[in-house]
């Protein structure tokens, strides 16, 4: 068998340009077959909102600081002009800029260090959790990327080899460096520091290095006097943000590069590999005669250092916005790898452990829905198979209507709030004048109004109906009954007419599924939830005695495999039984809340009514059926498959 080393080096050239468009391929299909898996939240919606006039009036928009720079929203106009509003097409513009990161990774470590360093840092880029989750996101931080990675590469080619047109490419670049996010300010410092490593002996090229960047700088002068009042001004807004000192600034960007995860989630030996391997690559560079290698560094730390003070006066830390540092990161780590594997082989398996563990990373944010963004198509796609014809939708703020209209197909009215959310009763109590039921949906959120009263208003006013949390309650989902009171049932309801000796009948019954899995790991996680809506009505003969309704779902054996889960408040809390009407129908709803390990096959839902505080007395039927006991009732067979 023929050694590596006697494959003559056009052959191990082609394996290499083989092996890295191979690589470059995967990458891609993993970007794009997975594009749409989630839905898109907040800051991409609204990224749609700020592009969706004209051309001027969009400019208008996004030239304010808050927005954190236009560039992005700029080729956002034109890309949906040519492509469409589709999630996949909005987002795959990031795609295209992820994919454009990787060579330009390779080609910087490659001129830099080696192939060998080169080739770990495609890889690593190519499956980092960080530049997947942003290369699906319709946002900036893809752009950003990639033009600092270019950036970054030009100036080391124009300090290297010269010629005007090199030096023209680099001012050309860093524009989008600094309009693609305001914090690319930070990485123009870092590459006046790399110029004095880079210049140390070519005086001439410092020179126009000189020239070039006093021509960025006056041509962005707007630019540096919008971001000093922005720091200058800074109010904080967002009550989640608060000051992170430098060591868990530190760990969190290790934390997010490489797992996606802050660093109050991310274990120490979790953090230990690509610590080792990073601290390996800058002492390697140290130990080395690769000068112009220690602008990795200096990208990788510096731009850090910087935002440090900063953060004392506005404390807006968040890895997403310093993600112009992480492609050197990245070389910095795939070329720890290279020199602890070159100083004792087994070493190199630290890198195979990090591959691993970032690809447990993926695995994550592909399948664990408390990882991923908030899923406004659950929330427009729970209220359009639950709603009724005179039903409204309550959204917690304006900007949040937006996530939830771009899904919404239903037929109910769409309210975004806009009185006080300190005092919606005002709102609230003239609902019930027009709608039967309202869903509010909250965000957590709560930049607009922190500790607003929307939910305990609601809940001081209306009974809940049910409650949603999908993505570990990054929306909150709660249904409000107006109108319990009806003349009769709806057309979609099954009649009934079964009564307790007590003086309540049923009436009949509504099901939201009866066939389903007992898990579910969106909104309610392990177990999954059967909506049911029964319709009751007080007789003349109701004895008074609290009672409370029963949901329960059984096998033939009558055990217990789900109940109705309690809530306040629900109808009895606002609508005690003896205030019922004894002309009118009551509906009441139930969340059964399934056993998570309930096996496949056939059940059945009963009810019965137990004395409020003891649920073993239970209230016989007036007519008891045969084979069944005498205090309940089977209504509807449901048939559980293997969950998902």
């Amino acid at each position: 068998m023929e050694k590596s080393s006697t494959i003559p080096k056009s052959r191990r050239t082609s394996l290499l340009i083989g092996g890295l468009l191979t690589l470059t391929l995967i990458a891609w299909a993993l970007r794009v077959t997975t594009l749409t898996f989630q839905s898109m939240w907040i800051d991409e919606v609204m990224a749609l909102y700020f592009t969706r006039g004209t051309f001027t009036e969009t400019l208008q928009t996004i030239v304010r600081p808050e927005h954190n720079g236009p560039l992005f929203y700029l080729l956002l106009f034109w890309w949906r002009h040519l492509v469409g509003d589709s999630d996949f097409a909005v987002r795959y513009l990031s795609v295209l800029f992820s994919i454009l990161t990787l060579p330009l990774v390779y080609r910087l470590a490659r001129t830099l260090l080696n192939r060998r360093a080169a080739a770990l840092a495609l890889g690593l880029t190519a499956f980092s959790p960080f530049m997947l989750w942003f290369a699906q996101e319709a946002k900036m931080y893809a752009l950003h990327m990639a033009v600092a990675t270019a950036s970054t590469l030009m100036l080391l080619e124009a300090f290297r080899r010269g010629k005007v047109w090199r030096w023209i490419a680099y001012g050309l670049l860093v524009s989008p460096v600094l309009y693609s996010h305001l914090f690319g300010g930070f990485l123009l410092a870092a590459q006046g520091v790399m110029s004095i490593v880079l210049g140390w002996k070519r005086p001439k090229r410092w020179l126009a290095y000189g020239m070039t960047i006093l021509a960025v700088v006056l041509a962005h002068l707007p630019l540096a006097q919008m971001a000093w009042n922005v720091i200058r001004f800074y109010q904080p807004r967002d009550i989640w943000r608060y000051f992170v000192p430098l060591k868990d600034m530190a760990r969190d960007l290790l934390a997010q590069y490489f797992y996606r995860l802050s660093y109050l989630e991310a274990s120490w030996w979790l953090l230990l590999p690509p610590a080792v391997l990073f601290l390996a690559g800058v002492v390697a560079l140290c130990c080395s005669r690769r000068r112009d290698a220690w602008i990795l560094p200096i990208q990788a730390l510096l731009p850090v250092l910087i935002f440090y003070p900063v953060s004392y006066r506005a404390p807006v830390y968040s890895a997403k916005y310093l993600s112009a540092i992480a492609p050197a990161v990245v070389i910095l780590v795939a070329w720890g790898a290279e020199r602890l594997a070159r100083l004792w082989r087994p070493l190199g398996l630290i890198v195979a452990v990090l591959g691993l563990l970032m690809l447990g990373g993926i695995r994550r944010d592909l399948t664990d829905p408390a990882f991923q963004r908030g899923d406004w198509r659950f929330i427009a796609r729970y209220i359009e198979t639950h709603e009724s014809p005179k039903d409204v939708v309550v959204i917690s703020a304006f900007y949040t209507s937006h996530a939830f209209q771009r899904y919404y197909r239903g037929i109910s009215t769409v309210l975004p709030f806009e009185a006080n959310p300190y005092e919606p009763e005002f709102i609230y109590r003239g609902l019930p004048e027009h709608y039967d039921r309202m869903w509010l949906v909250l965000h957590h959120d709560e930049v607009m109004a922190p500790k607003n009263r929307l939910l305990e208003a609601a809940d001081a006013l209306f009974p809940r109906i049910t409650e949603q949390y999908p993505n570990a309650g990054q929306i909150t989902l709660i249904g409000y009954q107006l109108h319990p009171f009806r003349t009769a049932i709806p057309e979609e309801a099954h009649p009934l007419n079964v009564c307790f000796q007590n003086g309540l009948c049923l009436m009949g019954y509504q099901v939201d599924a009866t066939v389903l899995p007992p898990t579910e790991n969106l909104s309610h996680p392990p177990s999954n939830w059967l909506h049911i809506t029964l319709y009751w009505q007080r007789q003349d003969s109701f004895d008074g005695v609290p009672v409370r309704p029963l949901v329960r779902l059984i096998d033939g054996s009558f055990n217990v495999w789900g109940g109705n889960m309690e809530r306040q408040p629900d109808l009895l809390h606002h609508y005690p039984i003896e205030r019922w009407p004894p002309d009118r129908l009551v509906e009441a709803h139930y969340d059964l809340n399934l056993n998570p390990v309930t096996p496949p096959g056939e059940y059945r839902l009963e009810v019965s009514l137990a004395i409020e505080g003891d649920e073993s007395r239970r209230v016989p039927l007036s007519q008891p059926l045969s084979d069944i006991p005498p205090d309940r009732f089977i209504f509807e067979n449901v048939r559980i498959i293997p969950g998902r």
